[in-house]
């Protein structure tokens, strides 16, 4: 659930501030989203605490689904705007002949165009999400528990239950590698 509703809401997001930063030649923003990634995601995570104490937010599924937007909105910009880059802007000037806005033909021209690197930022920004551990071991509680949460709950201080914490780790992975094998050719046609 929280993967899932902060990679959409990522790419609601993402995609015009992607293409924003793609035609505007926004370098400042450009730099802020690589600072933000580079940044490791513990350098957010008292500024987060400090925030969502005040606002009541910790250990509720919209403040983790707020804090994976965190993580994966610079990995999708990053990602996208390289392809909105490629793609000529005679495509949208014709669009906008034909009776678009630029919102339309962003919509009916450029997504479409750019379905490949979608793709690659959607499943490269689920895995991310997927695989988020620090933000919901300090942020979050046992209703917000998610799958990497949940294997860390194998290991204790005197004992570690290898038989389940080897299960687990594969059903978590599982679903990534299927979903990968299934669109692997858009991802490295996306990545690429």
């Amino acid at each position: 659930v929280v993967a899932v509703a902060s990679n959409s809401n990522g790419m609601v997001i993402g995609l015009p501030a992607a293409y924003a930063m793609a035609r505007h030649r926004l370098t400042l923003f450009a730099f802020l989203m690589l600072a933000s990634r580079i940044l490791p995601a513990i350098v957010f995570l008292v500024p987060l605490f400090i925030i969502y104490r005040d606002l009541r937010l910790i250990n509720t599924h919209l403040g983790i689904i707020i804090t994976h937007i965190i993580i994966v909105l610079p990995l999708i910009i990053w990602i996208m705007s390289g392809f909105f880059q490629d793609l000529p802007v005679e495509l949208e000037d014709s669009a906008m002949v034909d009776g678009c806005s630029r919102a339309g033909a962003f919509v009916r021209v450029l997504l479409p165009l750019s379905m490949p690197g979608i793709i690659a930022a959607v499943i490269l920004s689920f895995i991310a999400s997927w695989n988020n551990f620090i933000f919901v071991l300090i942020l979050g509680g046992r209703s917000t528990t998610t799958l990497p949460m949940a294997v860390y709950s194998f290991m204790s201080f005197e004992d570690i239950n290898w038989g389940g914490l080897c299960a687990a780790a594969t059903v978590i992975t599982l679903p990534i590698i299927v979903l990968s094998f299934f669109v692997q050719r858009q991802l490295t046609g996306g990545l690429t």
